[in-house]
């Protein structure tokens, strides 16, 4: 599991690498405008995909004995389904363009429509790289794609100037991934629907789950589109990707390999690994989200420009907001490998319902900001239901969770507390060279303050076995392996 998870934020890295330069160039030639008409579509596009969101990949992994019926069927399901989704937002593109009062719109959810289609016949037999816990296969496989993607979009926005240019990079990274997927897997599905009662078993929990998911995810843009227009849509939904760094560039390829290697751990061993893999979790992505909270005045207009500079107070609402959500993403990650979908789906039916509360009374009074707020206390208020459910289902106590987090969570905060008082309040009349400077230093500051706090409190604790003996014997062993353990002592015997 460690090593799949070095090699999913491996990718991450390189995804976000790529991702990062690609929205650099991408914010200078485009506007927030253009970054909403799209998300008006995907908006709808990506509900619409819900209708196939059965996660048959996630059954294949949790069942033990899959045949190549179950990946036959599988891949069977996903393209018919696809199939549904594409022919039903070409029906319903003038509907959507009405809806937003952008006409524009219909012609580019007439093109992303066939997105789902091109997915939908990747070969499944992908899958069996993160089944057998093969993820440095799934690494190069992700990662040409992404990189196909990557070379598409950002001559097009040089050349078109215009929303198109994502539009037509969305859809080649899909047709990429594809084509790749039946490069490197020498499995050729064909249509069958032998096993369908079999994984629909465990399926139809995913797929409430994924419609869940869904709504947990963007029920914001529903409601800040239609109240506030393509801009306001454009900056919440930029502010979010950069908040949620921490966990989508980290915890969420971790929390990747977490699942198919609970679905293979015996039950005696879930609650250590869990607190381990939470410990190390915590202990990567708070001081990540704790940063961008600082620097947040400072990377808005040196990474998009000055006319983003209002996702500045929503990056930072949001970046806790990530740090939080990260943890409820491998709770649920771990009830999935363990078999109990339907917890999850309580819990994330919890969220949806709170969120959509809160944002019908306050978001039409309190603008995008607002809704920020309303997101970040939405997770607060419902995390301890995800934390009931895990206990419930594998015995995994409050203080299990509380005790893998807390070093973390406290240097988090002495980190914030001191970045916050050091550094100047940023102003529009700075030099950007200015600026610059006092991003990279506030970086480099904070990645330091917080190393040696979360290493004094460890060592204050009588360094107990957890997160940082979890990584310094990782960072041992890969030393040891590479240069024969010269560079590093070795550890004492207990």
């Amino acid at each position: 599991m460690a090593t799949g998870a070095i090699w999913m934020v491996l990718f991450k890295l390189v995804e976000r690498g790529l991702g990062l330069i690609s929205t650099l160039i991408l914010a200078r030639l485009l506007g927030p405008s253009d970054f909403g008409i799209v998300a008006m579509a995907l908006s709808f596009i990506a509900m619409a995909e819900l209708l196939t969101a059965f996660g048959f990949d996630v059954a294949i992994i949790q069942t033990q004995g899959a045949t190549e019926e179950h990946y036959n069927t599988a891949w069977t399901c996903n393209v018919l389904l696809n199939l549904c989704v594409t022919l039903l937002m070409l029906a319903m593109a003038i509907p959507i363009a009405d809806f937003y009062h952008k006409p524009e719109v219909a012609w580019v959810v007439c093109a992303l429509a066939f997105g789902p289609l091109i997915a939908g016949a990747e070969n499944i037999g992908v899958v069996a790289f993160r089944k057998e816990l093969d993820f440095r296969r799934e690494f190069r496989f992700q990662v040409s794609r992404k990189l196909i993607g990557f070379m598409i979009v950002v001559p097009l926005a040089l050349i078109l100037r215009s929303y198109w240019a994502l539009v037509v990079g969305t859809l080649v990274s899909k047709t990429a991934g594809t084509v790749i997927s039946y490069l490197m897997h020498p499995f050729r599905p064909r249509f069958t629907l032998s096993r369908f009662r079999e994984l629909f078993h465990f399926s139809r929990w995913l797929l409430f789950n994924n419609l869940i998911g869904f709504l947990k995810e963007r029920s914001s843009d529903f409601f800040i589109g239609r109240l506030f227009g393509p801009a306001a849509l454009g900056s919440y939904n930029v502010a979010y990707e950069l908040a949620h760094l921490p966990s989508s560039e980290i915890g969420a390829p971790i929390n990747r390999a977490l699942l198919p290697g609970f679905a293979k751990m015996e039950p005696q061993d879930v609650q250590n690994a869990y607190a381990s893999a939470l410990g190390v979790l915590a202990m990567l992505t708070l001081p990540a989200a704790a940063v961008i909270f600082v620097v947040a005045p400072y990377l808005v207009p040196v990474v998009l420009g000055q006319k983003w500079l209002s996702a500045v107070p929503l990056m930072e609402t949001l970046a806790f907001n990530g740090a939080l959500l990260l943890f409820h993403a491998s709770i649920s990650a771990v009830l999935m490998g363990r078999g109990f979908p339907g917890r999850v789906s309580f819990a994330n039916v919890s969220y949806v319902m709170v969120l959509a509360l809160l944002l019908t009374l306050f978001a039409p009074h309190f603008g995008v900001v607002g809704a920020a707020y309303c997101a970040l206390v939405t997770t607060t208020l419902v995390t301890p239901v995800y934390l009931f459910q895990i206990r419930r289902a594998l015995g995994v106590g409050p203080m299990v969770f509380a005790r893998a987090i807390a070093r973390p969570f406290i240097s988090a905060l002495v980190t914030v507390a001191l970045l916050r008082w050091a550094m100047p309040a940023y102003d529009s009349g700075m030099h950007f060279v200015m600026v610059v400077a006092w991003l990279l230093g506030g970086m480099a500051a904070g990645v330091a303050v917080y190393g040696a706090l979360v290493l004094g409190l460890w060592t204050l604790a009588g360094r107990p076995a957890g997160a940082e003996r979890a990584v310094i014997d990782r960072l041992h062993g890969f030393v040891s392996e590479r240069f024969g353990g010269r560079f590093l002592p070795r550890r004492r015997q207990a």
